[in-house]
């Protein structure tokens, strides 16, 4: 098992926002020549600061052999539980809850985290292919420093 990081997720990844409204990040993994991924590892693809909301998540692969889950550093599966990465194209908006779960009250990250990509599953090794994922977060105002 292995966790490896995207540059939107690095620690010295700038993350772009306005404190009024919401903004956008984008990230993309792609799998190195010569790697593979194996169960149990974990790719952070987008830092997330405290005091934020996720109120879209959008998340797509061409890695055809594996399953994952999405979720951050508390909650693996907080966004995706168990999902196919052969017709991986999921979208999770307005609420944090696993796809198949009851919604819930939207998540408050209380500290900075990031939004990972866990691999379930992983049936052929050394093949080659890349994650993306696209966020849209918001900060209660009420919380601004």
């Amino acid at each position: 098992m292995a966790t490896r990081t995207a540059s939107a997720a690095k620690d010295s990844a700038i993350i772009k926002q306005l404190r009024v409204g919401c903004w956008a990040v984008s990230s993309t993994f792609s799998i190195p020549a010569g790697q593979s991924i194996s169960a149990g590892d974990v790719i952070q693809m987008i830092r997330v600061p405290a005091n934020s909301q996720v109120v879209f998540l959008g998340v797509r692969s061409d890695y055809f052999q594996a399953a994952i889950e999405v979720g951050d550093g508390l909650d693996d599966d907080r966004y995706l539980q168990a999902m196919s990465t052969s017709a991986l194209f999921a979208q999770v908006c307005g609420f944090n809850a696993a796809v198949g779960t009851n919604i819930v009250a939207p998540y408050t990250y209380s500290t900075d985290d990031t939004i990972d990509i866990l691999a379930t599953l992983v049936s052929v090794s050394s093949v080659l292919g890349a994650f993306y994922m696209t966020a849209i977060l918001t900060m209660d105002p009420t919380q601004y420093n």
